[in-house]
């Protein structure tokens, strides 16, 4: 991912950066740089940032100062960040460093580009079973790892697990307030802390509380992304914490009937409010979920991914198709009634045919690239057959929960539909009607077919129909497209600016966009910056030492203060006192940086002569 783009969404804020922001920055500068906030909470606001010598996207999360003021707010975040630097799993988000400078307490981790199952389920509704059976799993796996090592998470809930956007591989985050089994120094009995929606009922009361725990509220995290909905709801704590310790759980196949039913029964199971009644252990919830989702587990996300694309496609292809002949059908079935079946067809009539069966085919051309993208990855078309055959399976057990609403759907669907288009044909049928009318008659007769069908056709046959034919020659062949010229025009990968250079380009543009009278006052910083950035990337060149690496840093690190005093001075947080001073620093330190890189380049122009040949 290109750091440009993060920074040019920091270039174009007209608002002064918060003081965290600033503060936090001043302190990190030369090692990371800040680009934006990605969210805050009532333990920390997160920056989205640069690792400088490693370019690489990282997070930091900074206990706000006036929490870190607090001896016992202080020294619960650092025991997040060093609870959390002791796990190492691949569905835990890491943690690089832990840090304390004065009133700012940090630490660095992972970056994971995605968004939080919240967000998720926030955005697009209940989640598909297959994809949340996965994500429980996923889940299970990471509290497993914790409890091994004698840690409860107790804040666990959709917006503290993240999605990977490429993979959606799933993380846990913010062990906020985690804490060690039977430590003596943390929160004791009756202390309640979480989040109460999410809460157990032993958490709740204050009481005790061990693994078993967690899996109450992955339950509920499962409850709500399942249904997009929780099982409790209340406007006040109290009521919702007492609903935890009281009243059980809706079963959530009333609910979520679509649900495989073990996986609906294992959601149950961890909504108990006995925690003996629950699973013994994450592990034992895993395997329960491993067993339920059969052999999905075994199948690549970029293949299952596929596997439901195509069934998109087939449903939309085949409703064009579709409509396609329900247009041909509903017109000729009106000539019929006119005494003219087959005997005259329209310009409009073929207009209308080419229109649907373009779209077919536009839809369905989109699987081409992403049958290349996949050859790319490594996967043929005998990859997909068993994707292709588990997502037909899946489907069809679904269609099974509730037949008989079903098919009573469809029937309705098809008599309306039968009522209007003979509504329609009664109106066309008439004489002497305004043109409006007649349009309106015209209307109802072909839109109400063509919308049963393609409703129909789309949500029956349409999408397996599509998924036999992509399993057989037909898919065969859409992968022979795909690979026509992959071998001989690979796709050449772009690598990402290094932070020197996109640090730069902001800071010239930024100071482009001041007034003339403070471009004067500042001198040439365009050149200023241009020759930093020459320094650093002369010193990215070489094989970092101690020296070395110390000076990249401090030549990022002036950088890093002509773009954030740029930015405070376009907002009307800085004045241009202080950014002169800044100017003048940089300029200093491009100096002294260039009489070192001139004494190295003279030590190894003499250096051949000193070596024995």
């Amino acid at each position: 991912m290109r750091l440009t783009a993060f920074l040019a969404i920091v270039s174009l804020m007209s608002h002064a950066p918060s003081p965290e922001f600033v503060a936090l920055q001043r302190v990190v500068a030369g090692r990371y740089s800040l680009h934006r906030e990605l969210g805050r909470g009532g333990m920390g606001v997160v920056f989205l940032a640069r690792d400088v010598a490693l370019d690489r996207l990282i997070a930091i999360k900074l206990l706000p100062p006036e929490l870190a003021a607090e001896p016992a707010l202080r020294q619960r975040f650092l025991a997040e960040a060093r609870t959390a630097a002791g796990l190492s799993h691949p569905h835990v988000v890491s943690i690089h460093a832990v840090e304390e400078h004065g009133d700012l307490v940090f630490f660095v981790m992972g970056y994971v580009d995605g968004e939080t199952l919240g967000q998720r389920v926030r955005r697009a509704g209940a989640m598909p079973s297959a994809e949340l059976m996965r994500v429980v799993q996923e889940v299970a796996w990471a509290l497993g790892h914790a409890h091994s090592r004698g840690l409860v998470h107790r804040d666990v809930k959709p917006d503290n697990v993240l999605l990977e956007r490429d993979s959606g591989r799933a993380l846990v985050t913010d062990f906020g307030i985690a804490r060690v089994v039977a430590s003596s120094d943390t929160p004791g009995a009756g202390t309640v802390i979480g989040t109460p929606q999410y809460m157990s009922p032993e958490q709740a009361e204050g009481r005790p509380v061990d693994p078993r725990s967690d899996l109450y509220s992955l339950g509920v995290t499962a409850f709500y992304a399942a249904t997009a909905r929780l099982p409790f709801e209340s406007e006040s704590v109290a009521g919702m914490l007492a609903q935890h310790v009281q009243r059980p759980a809706p079963p959530i196949a009333s609910l979520a009937p679509s649900l495989p039913p073990r996986f609906a029964a294992a959601i149950d199971r961890c909504l108990a409010k006995a925690p003996d009644e629950r699973f013994a252990s994450a592990e034992e919830l895993a395997e329960e979920v491993r067993v339920a989702r059969g052999t999905q587990t075994d199948l690549p996300v970029p293949v299952r991914r596929f596997a439901r694309e195509t069934y998109a496609v087939g449903g939309e292809a085949g409703g064009y198709l579709a409509s396609a002949a329900a247009v041909a059908v509903v017109l000729q079935t009106f000539r019929a009634i006119q005494g003219d079946f087959l005997g005259f067809i329209s310009m409009f009539e073929v207009l209308l045919v080419t229109v649907f069966v373009s779209l077919s085919g536009m839809r369905f051309a989109q699987l081409v690239p992403l049958a290349r993208e996949l050859l790319r990855h490594g996967y043929d078309h005998g990859s997909v057959r068993a994707a292709l055959e588990l997502e037909d399976r899946r489907r069809r057990e679904e269609a099974e929960v509730a037949p008989k609403q079903s098919r009573v759907g469809d029937v309705l669907t098809v008599g309306a539909a039968g009522a209007v288009a003979a509504g329609g044909f009664a109106i066309m049928g008439m004489s002497d009607l305004p043109m409006l009318i007649e349009a309106l008659g015209w209307l109802m007769a072909m839109g109400a077919p063509v919308a049963a069908v393609r409703r129909l056709v789309g949500r029956r046959g349409g999408s397996r129909l599509w998924n036999r034919l992509m399993r057989g020659r037909f898919g065969r062949w859409v992968f022979g497209v795909g690979k026509i010229g992959l071998k001989e025009r690979p796709e050449a990968l772009q690598p990402g600016e290094h932070t020197e250079v996109a640090l730069g380009r902001v800071a010239t543009e930024l100071y482009a966009a001041l007034p003339d009278e403070q471009r004067k006052q500042l001198g040439n910083v365009p050149a200023l910056v241009a020759h930093l950035e020459a320094d650093a990337t002369a010193l990215r060149g070489r094989v970092l030492g101690e020296k070395t690496d110390e000076r990249l840093a401090v030549a990022v690190a002036a950088l890093e203060g002509l773009r954030l005093n740029l930015l405070r001075l376009h907002a009307g947080a800085a004045t241009l006192h202080e950014l002169t001073r800044d100017v003048e620093a940089a300029r200093r330190v491009g100096e002294e940086i260039d009489a070192a890189l001139r004494a190295r380049e003279e030590v190894e122009e003499i250096a051949p002569e000193r070596t024995p040949v």
